[in-house]
């Protein structure tokens, strides 16, 4: 009984000690709602670190304000520190009920940020915390497909931003780990459907690059090329870069399923719908 009173009294004080912080993190998230300085939101972060050094125990709380840090050290250009957060809060609870998002934040903090210039250095970070290509599709899989089925505001009608934003980083990780695999090839091309739907053309020339740089990884090869040389041609105008890689397919791919189509494409480079119209009718 000696033993066991020292134990409570011990525990009734670090729940206080909890209870307090909560509560003054609730009034430093209530001002940064209402007036986001920058005192304020380092004020947050430094109560954040204190309070997840208390919750070490506690999976679910631990990866909740592990996610709400990260997105706070984003929110002050702290990439690094935002990716060591992430990264702490999934190898040490990686059940935690937020353990997906922070899964989905970091892929996005180490593709456009860290690692902005190599995806090479956002895969191998990942592939640090899931080294096995089984693990890591059968944990990544089911998050891309949420983030998939989540993207589009039914209400609005609008994409929601960080939800494409993770869901196009994440599929990008995964294409680096899990190799040769249909499925992941599907929603790494997704992916790149999606950087157009937003207008991001960089973003989705960049994934038919990877493909078009490791050819023994993916099947679709002759499909990257065309869509990059559709890219130049439909979306961005550049119709010398269009021309070049229509090219470059026919060349490679001449018996390949897009080979009428690039042929189509290359004889109405940079022409007009009226100007294609007008030469139907000259036949």
């Amino acid at each position: 009984m000696k033993k066991i009173i020292p134990f409570l009294i011990m525990t009734f004080f670090l729940s206080c000690s909890n209870g307090d912080m909560s509560s003054k993190i609730a009034e430093l998230e209530k001002a940064h709602a209402e007036t986001p300085t920058t005192e304020i939101k380092k004020e947050l972060l430094a109560s954040y670190t204190t309070y997840l050094n208390e919750l070490k125990d506690d999976a679910n709380s631990y990866s909740q304000f592990a996610h709400k840090k990260a997105l706070l050290e984003m929110d002050l250009n702290q990439y690094d520190n935002a990716g060591l957060t992430l990264t702490a809060a999934i190898q040490n609870h990686s059940t935690g009920t937020s353990s997906n998002e922070n899964i989905g934040l970091l892929s996005s903090v180490l593709v456009n940020h860290v690692h902005a210039s190599k995806l090479e250095g956002a895969i191998d970070a990942i592939k640090k915390l899931y080294p096995d290509p089984a693990n890591a599709k059968s944990t990544f899989s089911p998050i891309i497909t949420n983030l998939g089925e989540k993207m589009l505001d039914e209400k609005t009608g609008s994409w929601d931003r960080l939800k494409v934003r993770d869901f196009i980083s994440l599929s990008r990780i995964q294409a680096g780990i899990v190799k040769n695999d249909d499925e992941v090839q599907k929603s790494l091309f997704n992916a790149a459907n999606m950087s157009v739907a937003t207008k991001n053309y960089d973003q989705a020339l960049a994934i038919y690059d990877y493909v078009l740089t490791h050819p023994g990884d993916f099947s679709k090869v002759p499909t990257a090329l065309f869509l990059k040389g559709f890219t130049y041609d439909e979306h961005l105008k550049n119709f010398d870069e269009a021309r070049k890689y229509y090219t470059e397919f026919l060349e490679k791919h001449p018996e390949d399923g897009y080979a009428e189509s690039v042929k189509a494409s290359l004889k109405n480079l940079g022409k007009t719908a009226e100007e294609i119209i007008e030469s139907f009718g000259k036949k």
